[in-house]
C-alpha cells in the first residue's frame, strides 16, 4: 500500500505570530518513499513576518531558501506529480493553510485537498491506544522533529504500523 500520503510544512513563523509564509514542504507515503522541498519565498512574502524562533527549531535560513530553495510553481507542480491520485493527510490543519498561500503566490488552483489524518485513523477503526502506540513507535525510528521531511516520514511510518497491524 503506498497510499495515502502524509504532508507537513515548516513555515516562516507560526500564524499567531505573524502573516507566515511556507519555507519547507514534504510527502511521505507509507511505502516509505518521500519528497522534500525547500521553498524560495515568493515576492509577495518579502514583507511577510519571520520568527528567530521558528528558525531555531527547523534550522532552516532565508539564507538557505535564497540559496537551496526551489520556486514556488516548481515545488507545487513536483508536489502533485509525486502524489498523484492518493489522498493526502496532515496532522494539522495549519498544513491545509500553508498548501493554500502556496497556491496563491503562483495563482495556482488546489492540486489536491488536505484531509485531517484523524479522519482516516477513526474511518479505520484505530483506538486512541493503537495511534499513541503506532506514534511512539515512529518517533523511536525517526526521533529528528521539526523538520518536514522527517515530520511526514514519521507520519507516514505510524499509519504503516497501524495498517500492517504492527501495533496493538
Amino acid at each position: 500500500m503506498s497510499c495515502p500520503t502524509l504532508i507537513d510544512f515548516e513555515a516562516s513563523c507560526l500564524p499567531e505570530y505573524g502573516q507566515s509564509y511556507p519555507i519547507e514542504v514534504a510527502v511521505a507515503r507509507t511505502d516509505g518513499s518521500s519528497r522534500a522541498w525547500l521553498i524560495r519565498p515568493a515576492e509577495q512574502w518579502r514583507y511577510w513576518d519571520w520568527s528567530d524562533e521558528a528558525e531555531a527549531l527547523h534550522g532552516i535560513s532565508r539564507e538557505m531558501l535564497e540559496a537551496e530553495g526551489l520556486p514556488p510553481a516548481q515545488v507545487l507542480s513536483e508536489m502533485a506529480a509525486f502524489i498523484e491520485d492518493c489522498p493526502v493527510y496532515a496532522d494539522a490543519d495549519l498544513d491545509q493553510y500553508w498548501l493554500e498561500v502556496l497556491c496563491q503566490a503562483v495563482h495556482a488552483k488546489l492540486p489536491f485537498p488536505v484531509h485531517y489524518l484523524g479522519e482516516f485513523l477513526r474511518e479505520h477503526g484505530f483506538t486512541r491506544p493503537q495511534v499513541v502506540a503506532a506514534l511512539e513507535e515512529a518517533k523511536r525510528r525517526l526521533p529528528k522533529e521539526h523538520l518536514a521531511r522527517e515530520d511526514a516520514k514519521r507520519l507516514a511510518l505510524a499509519v504503516k504500523l497501524l495498517v500492517d497491524g504492527e501495533v496493538s
